[in-house]
């Protein structure tokens, strides 16, 4: 059960106090992964995902809400092939992954985000309420800011395990002691080196 609060009373106080706050809705989408395959194929299915709304953010004031949108870089395509080349190496391979549920391992760092819920998704004891909103704690798809945000907590913990960011090349990074070359693109992760 999240804290939650009726907007009219977030809107106030930040007010009061003098600080900004943003509201945005949370909504659902379903998409199916393989759908290009024999309905029979087990490889087909569904995949659900909690996404927040990031064109129609307002702050307390009801304006439309500013985002930098500057802390992201992801890896270029050079930055890619030149991993695949390194993977061919001799002795060397290719790996590829991608983080599980990436953005919300990530803390939502900056201006203070509350979220609507599609009304079908409301919990019983909501009913009846006026405008309820959630504190948003986690970087959430769609949020305009959970990219940098994911990339800061991703890059803290490669830098914990040894990888040190590649200068002049966003998103690489270099294990020196186990000659790994890293590229992050968003949640995929692509590792070359000796197999």
């Amino acid at each position: 059960m999240c804290i939650r609060d009726r907007w009219k009373h977030v809107k106030r106080e930040a007010r009061r106090v003098g600080k900004t706050v943003h509201v945005g809705l949370v909504f659902g989408i379903v998409v199916e992964k393989n759908h290009e395959l024999d309905p029979t194929d087990k490889r087909r299915k569904y995949k659900g995902r909690a996404v927040f709304q990031g064109n129609n953010v307002k702050d307390q004031d009801s304006n439309w809400a500013i985002f930098q949108e500057l802390g992201s870089s992801p890896a270029t395509m050079d930055a890619a092939r030149a991993c695949d080349a390194y993977g061919l190496f001799p002795g060397h391979a290719v790996e590829q992954s991608d983080a599980e549920q990436a953005y919300t391992q990530a803390w939502l760092i900056g201006v203070e985000t509350w979220v609507r819920l599609p009304k079908d998704q409301w919990p019983d004891e909501w009913e009846g309420m006026e405008d309820p909103v959630c504190p948003l704690y986690l970087a959430l798809y769609g949020h305009p800011d959970s990219g940098t945000d994911w990339e800061k907590h991703s890059q803290a913990h490669l830098t914990s395990v040894g990888f040190e960011p590649m200068e002049n090349w966003p998103s690489c990074f270099w294990h020196p002691s186990l000659k790994l070359f890293l590229v992050v693109y968003v949640d995929d992760f692509k590792l070359s080196g000796l197999a």
